[in-house]
């Protein structure tokens, strides 16, 4: 593994890679609802970031696509925190440590709400779609916060959760245009 990542330029994503998956397992991160998310997302960014640099013959990365890795690692770390909601009473059973069991639950579906309308607005400025465009991501943001905010009930959420999968294949869909 360590030959490969030195001939292909992926030394220091492999490293930090490797570090990630040591701090998130064997350094316990994974046991702090936050951080877990964060870090799982560091992690992926880097496999992201490898295979980047590997597609593009070991040319590091910069501009666009390190843009595109460290939002798309962002996204998923708020995924993290979306997707608890649906299945509280397991996480609770399994004795896991998530957003939605260790905050209050309004705090928890707030602090989500935050991040969706942050995620829609700074998107809309980002990538500047047409206005149709926007007002869609913003529907379906709203959709999405206000079933967070409107029930606690975990069948809800899983409703709430698919809206927020749809609000996410859609934007992704309309970046690659604008």
């Amino acid at each position: 593994m360590w030959i490969a990542a030195l001939h292909c330029n992926t030394l220091v994503c492999t490293i930090a890679y490797t570090a990630a998956i040591m701090i998130y397992n064997e350094g316990g991160f994974a046991a702090f609802a936050i951080l877990k998310n964060v870090v799982g997302a560091f992690g992926l960014m880097c496999e992201c970031w490898g295979t980047a640099v590997t597609f593009s013959d070991g040319e590091d990365l910069h501009g666009k696509k390190a843009l595109s890795i460290l939002i798309f690692g962002l996204i998923f770390s708020t995924t993290g925190h979306a997707q608890d909601f649906r299945d509280r009473s397991a996480d609770a059973v399994m004795g896991r440590k998530t957003i939605p069991l260790v905050l209050s639950q309004p705090l928890a579906r707030w602090s989500l709400a935050v991040l969706i309308a942050a995620w829609t607005a700074g998107l809309i400025v980002f990538w500047q779609p047409p206005v149709v465009i926007s007002i869609t991501f913003s529907f379906l943001a709203l959709r999405t916060l206000g079933g967070y905010l409107m029930s606690y009930e975990e069948k809800d959420d899983s409703v709430s959760y698919v809206y927020y999968g749809v609000r996410l294949f859609f934007e992704t869909k309309t970046a690659r245009r604008c």
